[in-house]
């Protein structure tokens, strides 16, 4: 009897939490564009654009290195004339990860990094505008914490994480992107 009863609710909490497992990595199979993301890219390329998956390289040396499992990057275009490119990816924080999309110019030249989903408790300062403002225009070269990037007070993992990331972002577009 009491073996069946624990059967029974370990069944009961498997019901109640796969849901949200399969939730979580669908979500990070799927490449959908995140809401806010599409309206920051309105907002700078105008409303008559498309975002559609870009073809990679995957033949090319860098691929492996610098694409993650769980990248996606897209092609903007308008009237089939390319615009830029977005990316969206994660990063890790102290303990959990966060997402996070880059959008660059034609010319791969960092126009917007937004975060769009940070789950930890602390660093978030690292989701503010004005923080996140500083890579704009970055296009390439070695980034610092501290010197070319304000350091974030309580998100030193977060900040770190995120530099290294944006610097690997912009390896992956300027070596993957299919000409």
């Amino acid at each position: 009897m009491v073996l069946r009863k624990r059967i029974q609710w370990i069944g009961l909490v498997t019901l109640l939490i796969w849901p949200v497992f399969l939730s979580q990595a669908k979500g990070q199979i799927e490449c959908t564009p995140h809401k806010k993301v599409v309206k920051e890219i309105i907002k700078l390329f105008g409303e008559t654009l498309e975002v559609i998956p870009a073809p990679t390289l995957k033949d090319s040396a860098s691929y492996g290195e610098y694409f993650h499992p769980g990248d996606c990057l897209y092609r903007i275009t308008e009237q089939e004339e390319m615009r830029g490119y977005m990316l969206s990816t994660s990063a890790k924080g102290r303990f959990d990860f966060f997402d996070y999309s880059v959008i660059f110019s034609e010319d791969k030249t960092v126009l917007k990094v937004i975060v769009t989903v940070y789950r930890s408790d602390h660093g978030a300062a690292i989701c503010q505008k004005n923080w996140l403002g500083q890579f704009e225009g970055y296009h390439g070269g070695v980034l610092e914490l501290g010197r070319d990037i304000d350091a974030v007070s309580g998100g030193t993992i977060s900040s770190t994480s995120m530099v290294n990331d944006i610097q690997r972002c912009y390896l992956l577009i300027t070596s993957s992107i299919a000409k």
